[in-house]
């Protein structure tokens, strides 16, 4: 009956101010009105709590993934609320993983992945100053359409650089362009071109307040070649381990890593994904493994198995936050225009007795009956 004190107060206080001053059955009427809405509002807050019984009874709240087998009908329904917690704390509210249009995000980290194989061997291998002549060297990254600064050089300093275009004529691009050396107009600045194998992977810039010569080109190349070699091992080496154009890792390396892991006792849950009627789905993998590792939610990465078909090792203790982190991302996914739907298959290897095949083999089938129960 407390809540009701406050609209009876305001009453009373109205009736006697219209006594003392002046009476009207106009003012008096809006006077009953007012207050009687007002004590219908906070009547009808009573409808509003929750149910504390039911939560405390809700089974998502003492179920998890870590002690089930493998299932059927495992999906993610992004339209189904979250339980309520009855509780007087204000809610907490989740932080917006996209900071941007997701398929924009997933296309730029495919080009920074190639970008970032270019940046560690320079990093490793820069170029020595061996000459008293060079005054500074910019290193430039192609990225198969144009080229990009990446890092200056001054003497042992190395600084990175924002992608700033590189200034020079169709002349010296051409050159650089056919895998072949260029001395400016100026004969200022050297152009020498980091190649391995007839792929092109950009340039070093020498620049000089003298002036280059012809003779000086062959032993700039020569030098310039050893962090082509090095560029080229890795890429070849990103080769074996990830997919060529989503940059996840493979379905060679998911079993390598599996099998470690599996021999290694560790408790962790094999997740397998399969996004159902789904546009970008190269992209929104991309955005799921770059979110996913930001927020040490999807353990070492996502693996692309299939075309669409991809993979995750979470350990049991992290499923929930796992859980928590795809729900979110999902339901973002659709709030930004790209509904999503998710149907996974899923293994526990802490199973007693449970080999490797079985824990693979198991999945798999958890997966292809979740597709065949949400296709009906």
């Amino acid at each position: 009956m407390k809540r009701y004190t406050i609209p009876a107060i305001f009453f009373i206080i109205g009736v006697i101010l219209q006594y003392t001053f002046y009476f009207s059955w106009v003012s008096f009427t809006l006077l009953a009105v007012s207050c009687l809405l007002l004590a219908l509002f906070l009547y009808s807050l009573d409808f509003q709590k929750p149910d504390q019984s039911q939560t405390s009874k809700d089974p998502q709240h003492t179920e998890g993934l870590t002690g089930q087998e493998p299932q059927a009908d495992i999906i993610f329904d992004t339209a189904t609320s979250l339980p309520i917690d009855a509780s007087n704390a204000e809610p907490k509210t989740n932080e917006i993983l996209w900071k941007k249009d997701p398929i924009l995000l997933a296309r730029e980290e495919i080009e920074a992945e190639e970008r970032s194989l270019f940046c560690e061997a320079v990093k490793e291998f820069p170029f020595a100053f061996t000459s008293e002549k060079l005054s500074s060297i910019q290193y430039f990254y192609f990225n198969g359409k144009e080229f990009k600064e990446c890092f200056w050089q001054k003497a042992e300093i190395l600084v990175e650089t924002d992608d700033n275009a590189v200034e020079w004529n169709e002349y010296e691009e051409g050159r650089i362009r056919e895998l072949l050396p260029a001395i400016s107009n100026g004969k200022r600045k050297l152009y020498i071109p980091l190649t391995m194998n007839a792929h092109l992977f950009g340039f070093l810039c020498f620049s000089t307040k003298e002036t280059w010569n012809e003779s000086e080109i062959q032993f700039f190349w020569e030098k310039s070649t050893v962090i082509s070699e090095k560029i080229m091992a890795k890429k070849e080496y990103a080769k074996v381990i990830k997919h060529p154009v989503s940059k996840l890792f493979n379905a060679s390396h998911f079993y390598g890593m599996a099998k470690s892991v599996f021999e290694s006792k560790e408790n962790v849950t094999l997740i397998l994904f399969k996004f159902i009627n789904t546009n970008f789905q190269s992209e929104i993998a991309i955005g799921l493994n770059l979110l996913g590792k930001q927020n040490s939610s999807i353990g070492l990465g996502l693996y692309q198995l299939e075309e669409t078909l991809y993979a995750a090792i979470i350990p049991n203790d992290k499923l929930d936050v796992f859980s928590d982190f795809f729900n979110q991302f999902i339901e973002e996914l659709d709030k930004l225009g790209y509904p999503s739907e998710v149907a996974l298959g899923y293994s526990n290897s802490s199973i007693p007795g449970i080999k490797f095949d079985i824990w693979i083999k198991a999945a798999y089938k958890s997966l292809e009956e979740s597709i065949l129960y949400h296709a009906a």
